[in-house]
């Protein structure tokens, strides 16, 4: 029978459709037209099954528009693009769908939380946008507030929403610590708020950039940490998972994701990333690729 079939593969319910690819933006700040054939080169490529969106600031669509018009053969799949944009950009979006005719959509909006702080200003950006929307929500903020808002509009209107993180930066200050980090996930927890991550998240484990001296978040960590709060763990806990800095404390094969004496199930993981963690950005996609790979954790083939 099958290995679908008998269970779920715990690193496919890991993986699949994790990264968010954000070539435009910095460290990498690609130019549009190779930033455009790196993620067609990728979501083409053996991984391509790990790749989800083309991530697009709004202001440069039209620009993206004809690159795409220019470079799409006739039977290339539709692009899906996730945009980053201020409240005054909807009109930029609806642009960019008329003018590619089906040939890319916008899916997912990724925008700051409203000034205002309050659910009329959120439903007014849900309004506005008319797609899934993830609100930025700055951890070092009050954040506890700005998710209970998400979260009374969500159940309220029922539309589709979310709260972005920003696991980095330019400065070491832009980075969450642990502690930071892992009660940001607890809150988006207990609110069923599911959770974008960006920024930092170029490798699987947490370490230290030699370039610049800024210890990063492992996104491999933040996958297990969002894991372990789905199964109610407490803040601690989670700090101690995002700590962690010894990529042989984990492990992720066909049972599931492991890190040390704690363990998540291939079903729970994708319960895990369709409710609660459901990917980040990354301005690499090669690298990740290349350090699952070196730990060991890519499903045979198929």
């Amino acid at each position: 029978m099958p290995l679908e079939i008998t269970r779920r593969d715990g690193r496919r319910e890991a993986l699949a459709g994790l990264i968010d690819y954000a070539g435009l933006f910095p460290p990498a700040s690609l130019g549009m037209e190779a930033a455009v054939a790196e993620y067609r080169q990728a979501r083409t490529g053996p991984h391509a099954w790990i790749l989800e969106r083309f991530i697009c600031p709004a202001g440069r669509l039209l620009e993206l528009a004809g690159v795409l018009s220019a470079t799409m053969t006739g039977d290339e799949e539709p692009w899906s693009l996730v945009v980053t944009a201020r409240p005054t950009d909807a009109g930029l979006v609806t642009d960019f769908e008329t003018e590619m005719s089906g040939g890319a959509d916008v899916a997912v909006v990724e925008t700051l939380f409203p000034e205002a702080g309050d659910a009329d200003a959120v439903l007014d950006l849900l309004g506005a946008f008319g797609t899934v929307v993830f609100f930025e929500v700055p951890w070092q903020s009050d954040f506890v507030r700005s998710l209970d808002v998400l979260a009374a509009v969500r159940e309220s209107s029922g539309r589709g929403l979310g709260a972005k993180v920003r696991c980095g930066g330019l400065t070491v200050e832009a980075f969450p610590s642990p502690e930071a980090l892992g009660g940001f996930l607890v809150a988006c927890r207990d609110r069923r708020i599911p959770v974008k991550a960006t920024a930092g998240l170029h490798h699987p484990i947490r370490h230290v950039d030699p370039a610049t001296g800024f210890t990063h978040h492992g996104f491999l960590n933040l996958l297990a940490a969002t894991a372990f709060a789905h199964q109610g763990e407490p803040v601690p806990v989670l700090a101690d998972v995002l700590a962690e800095r010894d990529g042989g404390a984990f492990g992720l094969d066909v049972r599931g994701l492991r890190w040390r004496d704690r363990s998540v199930d291939g079903a729970t993981l994708g319960a895990v990333r369709s409710g609660l963690f459901v990917g980040y950005g990354s301005c690499s996609f090669d690298e990740p690729v290349a350090d699952l790979a070196s730990l060991g954790m890519f499903p045979e083939a198929s």
